[in-house]
Protein backbone atom coordinates (compact mmCIF):
# COMPACT_ATOMS: atom_id res chain seq x y z
CA UNK A 1 0.00 0.00 0.00
CA UNK A 2 1.39 3.58 -1.64
CA UNK A 3 1.73 6.60 1.24
CA UNK A 4 0.66 9.93 -0.05
CA UNK A 5 2.97 13.49 1.15
CA UNK A 6 0.88 13.51 4.49
CA UNK A 7 1.99 9.82 5.13
CA UNK A 8 -1.14 8.75 4.69
CA UNK A 9 -1.71 5.22 3.18
CA UNK A 10 -3.33 5.18 -0.14
CA UNK A 11 -5.76 2.31 -0.51
CA UNK A 12 -8.13 0.43 -3.40
CA UNK A 13 -11.00 2.55 -3.36
CA UNK A 14 -8.97 5.18 -5.41
CA UNK A 15 -9.58 3.20 -8.78
CA UNK A 16 -12.95 3.39 -8.43
CA UNK A 17 -14.13 6.96 -8.50
CA UNK A 18 -15.02 8.60 -11.45
CA UNK A 19 -14.40 4.74 -12.89
CA UNK A 20 -17.86 4.14 -14.40
CA UNK A 21 -18.91 7.30 -16.88
CA UNK A 22 -21.78 8.66 -15.45
CA UNK A 23 -19.43 9.49 -12.48
CA UNK A 24 -17.36 12.69 -14.62
CA UNK A 25 -14.67 12.20 -12.21
CA UNK A 26 -16.89 13.00 -9.16
CA UNK A 27 -16.63 11.31 -5.89
CA UNK A 28 -20.50 10.17 -5.38
CA UNK A 29 -22.34 10.36 -1.92
CA UNK A 30 -24.39 7.67 -0.52
CA UNK A 31 -26.52 9.11 2.76
CA UNK A 32 -27.97 6.82 5.11
CA UNK A 33 -30.86 8.19 7.40
CA UNK A 34 -33.09 10.87 7.00
CA UNK A 35 -32.86 12.90 10.35
CA UNK A 36 -32.16 15.95 11.44
CA UNK A 37 -27.97 16.50 10.87
CA UNK A 38 -28.58 14.02 7.54
CA UNK A 39 -30.75 16.71 6.29
CA UNK A 40 -28.36 19.29 7.10
CA UNK A 41 -25.53 17.14 5.43
CA UNK A 42 -27.65 16.48 2.37
CA UNK A 43 -28.63 20.83 1.93
CA UNK A 44 -24.64 21.53 2.05
CA UNK A 45 -23.89 19.10 -0.10
CA UNK A 46 -26.16 19.89 -2.68
CA UNK A 47 -25.00 23.46 -2.33
CA UNK A 48 -21.18 21.99 -2.88
CA UNK A 49 -22.41 20.25 -5.77
CA UNK A 50 -24.40 24.17 -7.17
CA UNK A 51 -20.99 25.37 -6.56
CA UNK A 52 -19.12 23.46 -8.99
CA UNK A 53 -17.38 21.14 -6.01
CA UNK A 54 -15.92 17.70 -6.81
CA UNK A 55 -18.79 16.02 -4.62
CA UNK A 56 -22.10 14.79 -5.98
CA UNK A 57 -25.44 13.55 -4.09
CA UNK A 58 -26.36 10.10 -5.88
CA UNK A 59 -28.58 8.08 -3.44
CA UNK A 60 -30.07 8.12 -0.01
CA UNK A 61 -31.72 5.27 1.88
CA UNK A 62 -33.73 4.98 4.88
CA UNK A 63 -35.43 1.72 6.46
CA UNK A 64 -38.45 3.21 4.60
CA UNK A 65 -38.89 3.65 0.39
CA UNK A 66 -41.35 6.44 1.66
CA UNK A 67 -39.08 8.14 3.61
CA UNK A 68 -36.09 8.00 1.05
CA UNK A 69 -38.44 9.07 -1.92
CA UNK A 70 -39.48 12.10 -0.15
CA UNK A 71 -36.32 13.15 1.29
CA UNK A 72 -34.49 12.83 -1.80
CA UNK A 73 -37.43 15.04 -3.61
CA UNK A 74 -36.61 17.44 -0.96
CA UNK A 75 -32.37 17.35 -1.99
CA UNK A 76 -33.07 16.84 -5.63
CA UNK A 77 -31.06 13.19 -5.05
CA UNK A 78 -31.63 11.21 -8.33
CA UNK A 79 -31.80 7.53 -6.49
CA UNK A 80 -33.74 6.43 -3.03
CA UNK A 81 -33.38 3.24 -1.55
CA UNK A 82 -35.56 1.87 0.79
CA UNK A 83 -33.11 -0.11 2.50
CA UNK A 84 -29.04 0.70 3.33
CA UNK A 85 -28.10 -2.60 2.02
CA UNK A 86 -29.47 -1.74 -1.36
CA UNK A 87 -27.82 1.58 -1.13
CA UNK A 88 -24.67 -0.15 -0.48
CA UNK A 89 -24.80 -2.77 -3.09
CA UNK A 90 -25.21 0.12 -5.62
CA UNK A 91 -21.71 0.01 -7.55
CA UNK A 92 -22.82 4.25 -8.66
CA UNK A 93 -21.53 5.30 -5.25
CA UNK A 94 -17.97 6.10 -3.86
CA UNK A 95 -18.69 7.26 -0.62
CA UNK A 96 -21.31 6.84 1.99
CA UNK A 97 -22.35 9.34 5.14
CA UNK A 98 -24.15 7.73 8.18
CA UNK A 99 -26.21 10.21 9.99
CA UNK A 100 -27.75 7.55 12.03
CA UNK A 101 -28.26 7.51 15.66
CA UNK A 102 -25.31 6.69 17.82
CA UNK A 103 -25.66 2.97 18.25
CA UNK A 104 -26.62 2.52 14.73
CA UNK A 105 -23.06 4.01 13.83
CA UNK A 106 -20.89 0.57 14.37
CA UNK A 107 -23.09 -1.95 12.54
CA UNK A 108 -24.24 0.09 9.47
CA UNK A 109 -20.08 1.10 9.19
CA UNK A 110 -19.22 -2.40 9.11
CA UNK A 111 -22.32 -3.08 6.63
CA UNK A 112 -20.55 -0.30 4.49
CA UNK A 113 -16.91 -1.48 4.56
CA UNK A 114 -17.73 -4.94 3.78
CA UNK A 115 -19.62 -3.51 0.66
CA UNK A 116 -15.99 -2.09 0.04
CA UNK A 117 -17.31 1.44 0.39
CA UNK A 118 -15.15 4.13 1.69
CA UNK A 119 -16.99 5.87 4.77
CA UNK A 120 -17.68 8.87 6.95
CA UNK A 121 -19.37 8.30 9.86
CA UNK A 122 -20.95 10.70 12.16
CA UNK A 123 -19.23 11.18 15.96
CA UNK A 124 -19.42 9.64 18.32
CA UNK A 125 -17.46 6.73 16.06
CA UNK A 126 -18.90 3.91 18.22
CA UNK A 127 -20.27 3.17 21.61
CA UNK A 128 -17.49 1.01 22.87
CA UNK A 129 -13.44 1.09 22.01
CA UNK A 130 -13.43 -2.59 20.70
CA UNK A 131 -16.04 -1.44 17.99
CA UNK A 132 -13.98 1.60 16.66
CA UNK A 133 -11.32 -1.03 16.76
CA UNK A 134 -12.84 -3.39 14.76
CA UNK A 135 -13.64 -1.39 12.51
CA UNK A 136 -10.57 0.68 11.89
CA UNK A 137 -8.69 -2.90 11.21
CA UNK A 138 -11.39 -3.48 8.90
CA UNK A 139 -10.86 -0.71 6.58
CA UNK A 140 -6.71 -1.17 6.80
CA UNK A 141 -7.73 -4.59 5.83
CA UNK A 142 -9.84 -3.70 3.03
CA UNK A 143 -7.45 -0.14 1.94
CA UNK A 144 -10.76 1.72 2.66
CA UNK A 145 -11.32 5.07 3.52
CA UNK A 146 -12.72 5.74 7.46
CA UNK A 147 -13.12 8.80 9.08
CA UNK A 148 -14.87 9.78 11.98
CA UNK A 149 -17.61 12.93 11.18
CA UNK A 150 -15.59 15.51 13.74
CA UNK A 151 -16.25 17.94 11.36
CA UNK A 152 -15.16 21.28 13.25
CA UNK A 153 -11.36 20.09 12.49
CA UNK A 154 -12.29 20.96 8.80
CA UNK A 155 -13.17 24.74 9.49
CA UNK A 156 -10.26 26.98 8.27
CA UNK A 157 -10.42 28.91 11.62
CA UNK A 158 -9.93 25.49 13.98
CA UNK A 159 -6.78 25.10 11.34
CA UNK A 160 -5.58 28.54 11.58
CA UNK A 161 -5.59 28.50 15.35
CA UNK A 162 -4.11 24.69 15.49
CA UNK A 163 -1.15 26.15 13.43
CA UNK A 164 -0.36 29.19 15.74
CA UNK A 165 -0.46 26.87 18.38
CA UNK A 166 1.62 24.12 17.23
CA UNK A 167 3.86 26.54 15.67
CA UNK A 168 4.35 28.58 19.05
CA UNK A 169 3.54 31.86 17.56
CA UNK A 170 2.91 33.05 21.37
CA UNK A 171 4.76 31.05 23.05
CA UNK A 172 3.13 27.74 24.66
CA UNK A 173 -0.38 27.19 25.62
CA UNK A 174 -0.41 26.41 29.18
CA UNK A 175 -4.06 26.37 29.84
CA UNK A 176 -7.52 26.29 27.80
CA UNK A 177 -10.99 25.74 28.82
CA UNK A 178 -13.99 24.80 26.20
CA UNK A 179 -17.91 24.07 26.93
CA UNK A 180 -20.57 22.80 25.12
CA UNK A 181 -23.96 22.96 26.35
CA UNK A 182 -27.73 23.25 25.54
CA UNK A 183 -30.86 22.61 26.68
CA UNK A 184 -31.93 19.55 24.76
CA UNK A 185 -34.78 17.60 24.85
CA UNK A 186 -35.23 16.30 28.12
CA UNK A 187 -38.48 13.81 27.86
CA UNK A 188 -37.78 10.17 28.92
CA UNK A 189 -38.81 8.43 25.35
CA UNK A 190 -35.89 11.03 23.68
CA UNK A 191 -33.03 10.17 22.19
CA UNK A 192 -30.72 12.32 24.43
CA UNK A 193 -32.58 10.49 27.63
CA UNK A 194 -32.04 6.88 26.44
CA UNK A 195 -28.63 4.88 27.20
CA UNK A 196 -29.56 2.01 24.56
CA UNK A 197 -29.40 5.44 21.77
CA UNK A 198 -26.10 6.83 22.94
CA UNK A 199 -27.74 9.48 24.98
CA UNK A 200 -26.03 12.39 27.19
CA UNK A 201 -24.11 14.94 27.81
CA UNK A 202 -20.70 13.25 26.60
CA UNK A 203 -21.61 11.49 23.63
CA UNK A 204 -23.83 14.38 22.35
CA UNK A 205 -21.98 17.85 22.94
CA UNK A 206 -18.95 16.70 25.22
CA UNK A 207 -16.77 15.31 22.36
CA UNK A 208 -16.12 18.48 21.01
CA UNK A 209 -14.34 20.41 24.11
CA UNK A 210 -12.69 16.36 24.29
CA UNK A 211 -11.14 16.28 20.61
CA UNK A 212 -10.76 20.04 19.97
CA UNK A 213 -8.73 20.03 22.86
CA UNK A 214 -6.48 17.45 22.01
CA UNK A 215 -6.13 19.09 18.15
CA UNK A 216 -4.85 21.69 19.63
CA UNK A 217 -2.86 20.53 22.50
CA UNK A 218 -1.86 17.08 22.03
CA UNK A 219 -3.35 13.81 23.97
CA UNK A 220 -4.83 13.72 26.83
CA UNK A 221 -2.81 11.68 29.49
CA UNK A 222 -4.35 12.12 32.93
CA UNK A 223 -7.96 13.47 33.71
CA UNK A 224 -10.45 14.31 36.32
CA UNK A 225 -14.18 13.68 35.68
CA UNK A 226 -17.36 14.12 37.71
CA UNK A 227 -21.03 14.16 36.14
CA UNK A 228 -24.19 14.76 36.90
CA UNK A 229 -26.73 11.89 35.63
CA UNK A 230 -30.22 11.40 35.01
CA UNK A 231 -32.77 8.66 36.41
CA UNK A 232 -32.28 7.01 32.91
CA UNK A 233 -28.62 6.72 34.07
CA UNK A 234 -26.95 9.01 31.00
CA UNK A 235 -25.40 11.64 31.97
CA UNK A 236 -27.21 15.36 31.88
CA UNK A 237 -23.95 17.19 33.05
CA UNK A 238 -20.34 16.53 32.50
CA UNK A 239 -16.44 18.07 34.00
CA UNK A 240 -13.77 16.92 32.66
CA UNK A 241 -10.36 18.51 34.09
CA UNK A 242 -7.09 17.54 32.04
CA UNK A 243 -3.46 17.28 31.31
CA UNK A 244 -2.09 16.99 28.15
CA UNK A 245 0.89 15.46 26.59
CA UNK A 246 2.41 18.89 25.73
CA UNK A 247 2.21 19.63 29.77
CA UNK A 248 -1.21 22.19 29.25
CA UNK A 249 -3.85 21.80 31.63
CA UNK A 250 -7.88 21.89 30.18
CA UNK A 251 -11.31 22.19 31.47
CA UNK A 252 -13.69 20.86 29.21
CA UNK A 253 -17.35 21.13 30.01
CA UNK A 254 -20.63 19.62 28.23
CA UNK A 255 -24.32 19.69 29.02
CA UNK A 256 -27.68 18.82 27.67
CA UNK A 257 -29.72 20.64 30.65
CA UNK A 258 -28.22 23.97 30.58
CA UNK A 259 -26.89 26.58 28.19
CA UNK A 260 -23.23 27.43 28.06
CA UNK A 261 -21.08 29.81 26.36
CA UNK A 262 -20.17 27.64 23.35
CA UNK A 263 -16.16 29.11 23.37
CA UNK A 264 -12.74 27.97 23.78
CA UNK A 265 -10.07 29.88 25.52
CA UNK A 266 -6.23 29.19 24.89
CA UNK A 267 -3.89 30.72 27.32
CA UNK A 268 -0.63 31.24 25.47
CA UNK A 269 2.56 32.64 27.37
CA UNK A 270 1.96 36.32 25.04
CA UNK A 271 -1.61 36.11 24.44
CA UNK A 272 -4.63 34.51 24.96
CA UNK A 273 -6.43 32.73 21.95
CA UNK A 274 -10.50 33.28 21.95
CA UNK A 275 -13.11 31.30 19.68
CA UNK A 276 -16.14 32.55 20.27
CA UNK A 277 -19.57 30.89 19.61
CA UNK A 278 -20.30 28.77 17.71
CA UNK A 279 -17.32 26.87 19.19
CA UNK A 280 -17.93 23.72 17.15
CA UNK A 281 -18.09 25.44 13.66
CA UNK A 282 -16.26 28.69 14.61
CA UNK A 283 -16.35 31.60 11.61
CA UNK A 284 -13.75 33.93 14.08
CA UNK A 285 -10.90 33.77 16.36
CA UNK A 286 -9.46 36.50 18.19
CA UNK A 287 -6.06 36.59 19.46
CA UNK A 288 -5.44 39.21 22.40
CA UNK A 289 -1.58 40.14 22.24
CA UNK A 290 -0.28 40.93 25.29
CA UNK A 291 3.28 40.23 24.67
CA UNK A 292 4.21 38.45 27.99
CA UNK A 293 3.75 41.50 30.18
CA UNK A 294 4.43 41.08 33.85
CA UNK A 295 1.73 41.59 36.26
CA UNK A 296 -1.91 41.62 37.01
CA UNK A 297 -2.48 45.31 35.59
CA UNK A 298 -0.35 45.40 32.58
CA UNK A 299 0.98 48.95 31.36
CA UNK A 300 0.03 48.29 27.79
CA UNK A 301 -3.28 47.63 26.56
CA UNK A 302 -3.30 44.03 24.69
CA UNK A 303 -3.44 44.53 20.72
CA UNK A 304 -5.80 42.37 18.54
CA UNK A 305 -5.90 40.16 15.77
CA UNK A 306 -8.50 38.72 14.39
CA UNK A 307 -8.55 35.30 12.38
CA UNK A 308 -11.74 35.10 10.24
CA UNK A 309 -13.43 31.95 7.72
CA UNK A 310 -16.53 33.34 7.17
CA UNK A 311 -18.94 30.45 5.22
CA UNK A 312 -22.06 30.55 3.05
CA UNK A 313 -23.71 27.25 4.29
CA UNK A 314 -24.42 25.63 7.55
CA UNK A 315 -20.36 24.55 7.62
CA UNK A 316 -20.79 20.91 6.54
CA UNK A 317 -18.73 22.15 3.34
CA UNK A 318 -15.59 22.02 4.68
CA UNK A 319 -15.73 18.12 6.24
CA UNK A 320 -17.44 17.21 2.19
CA UNK A 321 -14.51 19.00 0.37
CA UNK A 322 -12.03 17.38 2.68
CA UNK A 323 -13.58 13.67 2.65
CA UNK A 324 -13.80 14.21 -1.25
CA UNK A 325 -10.27 15.28 -1.62
CA UNK A 326 -8.84 12.61 0.59
CA UNK A 327 -11.37 9.80 -1.61
CA UNK A 328 -10.15 11.36 -4.77
CA UNK A 329 -6.58 10.70 -3.94
CA UNK A 330 -7.04 7.27 -2.56
CA UNK A 331 -6.13 7.81 0.75
CA UNK A 332 -7.59 5.79 3.30
CA UNK A 333 -7.36 7.83 6.54
CA UNK A 334 -7.50 11.53 7.01
CA UNK A 335 -4.63 13.75 8.67
CA UNK A 336 -6.89 15.87 10.25
CA UNK A 337 -8.82 13.16 11.77
CA UNK A 338 -6.42 9.81 11.68
CA UNK A 339 -8.00 6.28 12.74
CA UNK A 340 -5.51 6.14 15.49
CA UNK A 341 -6.88 9.13 17.28
CA UNK A 342 -10.16 8.21 17.00
CA UNK A 343 -9.49 5.16 18.41
CA UNK A 344 -7.98 6.91 21.45
CA UNK A 345 -10.76 9.17 21.96
CA UNK A 346 -13.05 5.91 22.27
CA UNK A 347 -10.49 4.57 24.66
CA UNK A 348 -10.45 8.09 26.66
CA UNK A 349 -14.57 7.97 26.75
CA UNK A 350 -14.95 4.79 27.76
CA UNK A 351 -12.81 6.06 30.96
CA UNK A 352 -14.34 8.94 31.48
CA UNK A 353 -17.74 6.95 31.19
CA UNK A 354 -16.69 4.38 34.04
CA UNK A 355 -15.17 7.01 36.11
CA UNK A 356 -18.61 9.10 36.20
CA UNK A 357 -20.81 5.93 35.85
CA UNK A 358 -22.76 6.86 32.99
CA UNK A 359 -24.88 4.25 31.28
CA UNK A 360 -23.85 2.87 27.50
CA UNK A 361 -25.07 0.24 25.26
CA UNK A 362 -23.96 -2.73 26.29
CA UNK A 363 -22.03 -5.23 23.63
Amino acid sequence: MEEDSFGSRKGKNMARIGEDASGGGRVRWGILGTGRIATKFAAELKRVERLGGSSVAQAVAARELERSERFAGEHQIPHACGSYTELLERPDIDVVYIGLVNSQHYPVCKEALLAGKAVLCEKPFTMHPSQSDELIGLARQRGLFLMEGLWSRCFPVVRAVRDIIHGKEYGAVTLAEFDFGFIGDLSPQGRLMNPALGGGALNDVGIYPLTLSQFFLGPIVEFQAMATLSPSGVDLRVLVNARHESGALSRLAASIDTITQKEGNLFAERAAIHIPSPLWKPPLAICRIHEGQRGSTPARPPTERRIEGAYGGNGFEFEINHVAECVAAGLTESPLMPLEETLQTALLMEKIRKECGIAAPGL
